[in-house]
C-alpha cells in the first residue's frame, strides 16, 4: 500500500514540476512550487518510513533511492528559484524531467522486486 502511495506522489510530482517549470506568470509558478515542495516532502516522509520497515531486506535499494530523492528534490528547487527570479533554465527543466523519470523507473524497481 505505502508503494503505491509513493507511486501516486511521484507521478503528481511529474505533472507538477513539469507544469510549474513551464507556467508564463509567477503566480501559476509559485502555486506549482507549493504544491511540489508539499509532494516532495510526502515522499520524503514515505521514504523513510520504508527505508525503516525494509531495513533488513533492501536497505541499499531504499537508501539509494532516498539518496536520489533528496537530490531532486535539492534540484528541483533550484529550478523553480530561477523560474521565479529568472525566465528559467530550459537545460534544468529536462534535468528535473529525466530525474522524475529516474525516480519513476526506481519505484517500479522497488514495487515489483
Amino acid at each position: 500500500m505505502l508503494n503505491l502511495f509513493i507511486l501516486f506522489t511521484i507521478i503528481i510530482l511529474l505533472i507538477s514540476s513539469t507544469a510549474g517549470l513551464h507556467a508564463k506568470m509567477e503566480k501559476h509558478v509559485n502555486d506549482w512550487l507549493i504544491i511540489t515542495r508539499c509532494f516532495f516532502f510526502i515522499l520524503l516522509t514515505c521514504q523513510i518510513v520504508q527505508l525503516f520497515l525494509t531495513w533488513k531486506t533492501r536497505l541499499l535499494v531504499n537508501f539509494i533511492w532516498l539518496t536520489v530523492s533528496i537530490i531532486l528534490f535539492a534540484l528541483t528547487a533550484n529550478a523553480f528559484r530561477e523560474k521565479i527570479v529568472t525566465f528559467g533554465n530550459p537545460r534544468h527543466s529536462r534535468i528535473i524531467f529525466a530525474g522524475m523519470i529516474i525516480e519513476l523507473c526506481l519505484v517500479l524497481i522497488v514495487i515489483l522486486f
